[in-house]
């Protein structure tokens, strides 16, 4: 949670200091390229893999032999990340002799200093997923935070001095993202000496290569998926920047509002059920299994699906509030939040993909998330040539929703089919219900929002906190009350808890 604050106030300080346009466009797409690679190489894809090898290795053969594979797989990937990072880094330089726009030779210079932060975040990646099969949770995540503390510094006092030089303020800038990548890996090695679990670089892991063998074998399906997924993301960004100098900023900005929701509840669910599921996967106990599984779904719902509906309401003024301030002007405001009421409706469907694939990669079952992926990544790209024209950016993000729908759907299905005991109409019939009682509360935060800004005077920025914290907590009782009505058990098992708690003090 706290990553995901900071990461946030880290997009409120780039609004002000890159502003809507070639700047920030240019600065999301280069950076764009390491988050590719640490989505495929590190937790992204690796962990999905690494966790459960790793928990059913540890179970069956002992820690030290876990230990010995996870140091080999670390020596070969460091190898393969170092290929592939100087290989993205050259082709982004012969690209730079073909491009005239701004915002593109901007990012082709970017992405040569970048690359090296992609060996450093998904070394990271991995030495985390290594971390959370022993149980350890909190420490890792901690270590994220400091990307957010890097580029802040670099916002507030580096970057403001080259405010007239695009070129070298976002080169300050990606200068705190390597320093940062540099202290993560440092930490993290530090964090797998001290839980018994750190890297053995000898002659003998080198050459033992019978795990990777293993690794390959799962990551290969989850592998091609991820690829087409990113191929995807690629393909948004190069449609966006053909759309127009605001486009791939807007994304990025709206994105950033997305996945906060989605950072703190869903990801945190994910890797605290990953390893418990893999466990129990390894004993054949798949009733316990689909019910950790979808007591993590309801939950998720049960904080998204009002989310939605408050984000959606108040879209414009979110921008408002968090971006429209300094070099982001009035048409990367309209811009944006036109982007953000698009991508919202997906906030639901985004998180719950996150416990859906637990359900398979818990499993080892890596090749049917692959297959459903890459033809949810062929109908994004036909949907985002379809939607962009009549929409612009606003149908690239319409088109990830509908396939986010689509891929968890799907999915949810084959696990029906697989395992026999998915209680999907019971889950559908609480997503139902979960929308019919966030939408009522929404017609009063409004008229209670209205009714604060006239009295504080807020216009934007800042000033709107007040009007719109007002409205939140309007929206928030009245959800609630209904959710106390209806008698849904994740209120009563919270409110189980906060009496537990209450009571144990």
């Amino acid at each position: 949670m706290a990553s995901r604050a900071l990461g946030f106030v880290r997009e409120i300080l780039m609004a002000h200091v890159l502003g809507g346009g070639a700047v920030a466009s240019a600065w999301n797409f280069a950076f764009m390229i390491p988050n590719l690679f640490r989505r495929v190489f590190g937790e992204g894809l690796l962990g999905p893999v690494l966790v459960p090898l790793i928990t059913q290795s540890i179970e069956k053969n002992g820690r030290d032999t876990a230990r010995n594979q996870f140091s080999t797989i670390f020596i070969w990937m460091s190898l393969i990340l170092c290929v592939c990072s100087t290989a993205v880094s050259g082709v982004s330089l012969i690209v730079l002799q073909f491009v005239q726009q701004e915002h593109l030779v901007l990012a082709c210079q970017l992405i040569p200093l970048l690359i090296p932060y992609c060996i450093f975040i998904c070394l990271v990646g991995m030495a985390t997923s290594a971390l959370n099969s022993l149980r350890v949770f909190f420490l890792p995540a901690a270590v994220s935070l400091l990307l957010n503390i890097c580029m802040i510094v670099a916002l507030l006092w580096l970057c403001p001095q080259f405010t007239n030089q695009p070129l070298r303020m976002l080169s300050a800038l990606a200068y705190a993202v390597l320093l940062s990548g540099i202290l993560e890996l440092i930490l993290i090695l530090f964090l797998l000496k001290v839980n018994f679990f750190h890297i053995s670089i000898t002659w003998k892991n080198f050459i033992k290569v019978g795990i990777l063998k293993e690794v390959w074998r799962l990551m290969l399906p989850g592998l091609l998926g991820a690829l087409s997924y990113q191929l995807s993301v690629i393909a948004d960004g190069t449609l966006a920047l053909w759309i127009g100098p605001y486009a791939v900023s807007s994304l990025g900005y709206s994105n950033r509002l997305i996945n906060l929701p989605i950072g703190v509840f869903a990801v945190a669910f994910g890797t605290v059920s990953l390893p418990e599921m893999s466990a129990m996967a390894q004993r054949g106990d798949y009733h316990s299994l689909v019910a950790t599984q979808f007591a993590s779904m309801r939950y998720l719902l049960f904080l998204t699906v009002p989310l939605t509906a408050f984000i959606g309401m108040f879209h414009q003024d979110l921008i408002r509030l968090f971006f429209f301030r300094g070099a982001f002007d009035r048409t990367a405001l309209w811009e944006t939040g036109w982007c953000l009421f698009c991508y919202t409706a997906g906030i639901p469907a985004f998180a719950a993909l996150k416990i859906t694939l637990t359900g398979f990669y818990s499993r080892k079952e890596m090749k049917i998330p692959m297959l459903v992926g890459v033809g949810c990544t062929v109908l994004n790209l036909i949907l985002n040539l379809i939607l962009m024209f009549p929409l612009r950016q606003g149908g690239l993000a319409l088109a990830t929703v509908i396939c986010s729908y689509v891929n968890n759907i799907t999915l949810l299905l084959i696990l029906q089919k697989q395992l026999g005991c998915v209680p999907l109409k019971a889950t559908a019939g609480h997503f139902l219900l979960l929308v019919a009682i966030s939408l009522p509360g929404l017609y009063p935060a409004g008229k209670f929002y209205q009714l604060l800004k006239a009295l504080t005077g807020g216009v934007r920025g800042f000033e709107l906190i007040p009007a719109m914290a007002g409205a939140a907590l309007c929206y928030l009782v009245l959800y609630l009350a209904l959710a106390i009505l209806l008698k849904l058990d994740e209120v009563k098992i919270l409110a189980r808890q906060i009496f537990r708690k209450r009571k144990g003090a």
